[in-house]
């Protein structure tokens, strides 16, 4: 670890003006980095996969067929053949575009905004676990048929925070690893969106990627 740790102090670290490496002895640089190395050491392991998830001891298997809330925020009216809660909470604009554009895939077989179903995907931030709850869950036909569709958790991003980016680390390079690793949950890939109006383009270039792996 050592070792790896001044490699990355070498290769990895940018300093600006009137900044000086010691800056890292402070407690939440410090954690930052620790993090930073973590994922990229899970990431670039040789060998078999190593990463396993750790499910939550009840209930680690739910599903949108038993969802029901009520909210007093403006919502988005969804297809009943596409998805199995009635609505789309929205927080902005971007959410009732993104739903309609899932919507109007043939590709997409069934979607939910992730709000109030419980999946979420822990991460560290700072030394502290915090909880990521996605933006949405897609199932997606990849042309293996509808039976075996991928599951695509996507991100649809706005401003860049820090937060932002180590749950979008998290979910992308560790979690994904690990659900696929157990093979009981399907088959999963995970999809940061920057531009809604654009995501019909990008989720397909991310199908044909994953099947030309397959081939």
């Amino acid at each position: 670890m050592l070792r790896i740790t001044r490699r990355w102090l070498a290769e990895c670290l940018t300093l600006k003006d009137n900044v000086f490496p010691q800056y890292l002895l402070v407690q939440d640089l410090a954690h930052d980095v620790a993090d930073r190395i973590y994922r990229s050491i899970a990431d670039s392991a040789p060998g078999e996969p190593r990463l396993r998830p750790i499910l939550y001891p009840y209930d680690s298997v739910a599903s949108t067929r038993y969802v029901e809330f009520d909210t007093i925020r403006k919502v988005w009216t969804t297809r009943a053949d596409k998805c199995h809660v009635s609505h789309v909470v929205l927080d902005s604009d971007w959410e009732a575009k993104m739903a309609q554009s899932l919507e109007d895939m043939p590709e997409v077989v069934a979607y939910v905004k992730n709000y109030n179903l419980g999946f979420t995907i822990p991460y560290t931030l700072n030394d502290q676990v915090r909880q990521y709850n996605a933006d949405y869950l897609v199932r997606v036909d990849d042309g293996r048929g509808p039976e075996d569709s991928l599951n695509l958790i996507l991100e649809v991003t706005g401003e860049k925070k820090k937060d932002k980016e180590a749950k979008v680390e998290t979910a992308g390079r560790l979690w994904v690893p690990a659900i696929n690793n157990d093979g009981r949950f399907g088959r999963w890939a995970f999809l940061e969106i920057k531009d809604p109006w654009n995501a019909q383009t990008e989720i397909r270039a991310l199908v044909r990627g994953t099947a030309d792996r397959a081939a």
